[in-house]
């Protein structure tokens, strides 16, 4: 039979205890150097947690506005693409009639109704755009597609101008639709009547990022190609130079809507620049508060890489320990 008396169970134990610890800091100061914190952050501030919760709670709220900034740029900057080529269309559609200096004939009036009506197409396909699948025209309502299609606009059209036979009381019908909240409001515009909420950006900044489809500006450039795409329309039976009359009022009507345009890209343009502003200042804050983060949580890699050696040499040594106490012990058993 074996027999162990109570000094080896004892150092035995102490043995197994002491490396237990050792393996356990091995692991810990492991884990510090690779992830670069301090497992013992309580202790590192002195008991007081206070100051790097509030650190972390900043960090936090510009992560979050971040994330609203970054969306707010997204939308502003689309925004600013899809009236910029609204805007280009009617420059060439401007240039293009004005560009006729004597009375068309119908070959002419056509081709210029033609290129109305695909400018006119193409913006109302820009105003029903969207952004992160949220539509960029539609005010508060942004799950809502701004506007009608074509056909529904100039079906209307068509029926309010149809009495008449002159240039002044077609153009006229026409504006007198698009102003009237019975007409233009109600048949074609599908959103919200209240613009989008300001979105804050930053500790202290909040941006409107908001238009509609049915604002002043847009109404005036639809209202202006609706009625030169009216020239080339069959049902009306219009002459030569109620035509070009019209396509002569049209080149007007977009003069005033170019102005109006670029007054909207400039203010959009503003509240990108504040957006961006804003983002720099956010991010140069995160910054510098990770690095205050950093240096509240992080280990001293050299005295980590020192205690991990320590530990490693003290766990070699107490196996050496151990393998020579085990040796001993037999030893004695066997003699």
């Amino acid at each position: 039979m074996i027999m162990n008396s109570y000094g080896d169970m004892a150092q035995h134990l102490f043995l197994r205890n002491r490396s237990v610890g050792l393996k356990n800091d091995i692991s810990t100061l492991t884990q510090e150097l690779s992830t670069g914190k301090t497992s013992q952050l309580t202790q590192k501030l002195g008991g007081d947690l206070t100051y790097l919760s509030d650190v972390e709670r900043n960090l936090d709220r510009l992560k979050s506005f971040q994330v609203a900034n970054t969306e707010a740029a997204l939308f502003a900057s689309s925004m600013q693409n899809n009236i910029e080529l609204i805007s280009d269309n009617v420059v060439k559609l401007t240039g293009d009639i004005f560009a006729v200096t004597t009375s068309p004939n119908d070959e002419t009036s056509q081709q210029l109704s033609n290129q109305a009506e695909v400018y006119l197409t193409e913006a109302i396909r820009s105003l029903n755009g969207e952004a992160a699948g949220r539509s960029l025209f539609s005010g508060k309502d942004t799950e809502a597609q701004p506007l009608a299609d074509l056909s529904t606009l100039m079906s209307s059209l068509v029926t309010e101008v149809t009495p008449f036979t002159t240039a002044p009381d077609i153009v006229q019908a026409v504006k007198d639709w698009f102003a009237d909240p019975l007409g233009f409001d109600t048949v074609m515009y599908q959103g919200a009547s209240d613009l989008m909420d300001p979105v804050k950006i930053g500790p202290t900044e909040e941006v409107t990022v908001s238009l509609k489809a049915n604002d002043d500006a847009f109404k005036q450039t639809l209202q202006s190609l609706a009625i030169a795409t009216l020239v080339n329309d069959p049902g009306l039976s219009l002459t030569s130079d109620v035509k070009f009359e019209m396509l002569r009022s049209t080149g007007v009507e977009l003069r005033e809507s170019q102005v109006q345009l670029i007054q909207m890209q400039s203010d959009l343009g503003f509240v990108e620049g504040r957006i961006e502003q804003t983002a720099t200042r956010n991010g140069a804050a995160q910054t510098s508060l990770s690095l205050v983060f950093n240096e509240l949580v992080q280990a001293d890699p050299y005295e980590t890489s020192t205690r991990l050696d320590e530990a490693q040499f003290q766990l070699e040594s107490l196996f050496t320990v151990t393998a020579r106490t085990s040796q001993l012990s037999l030893m004695r058993f066997l003699s």
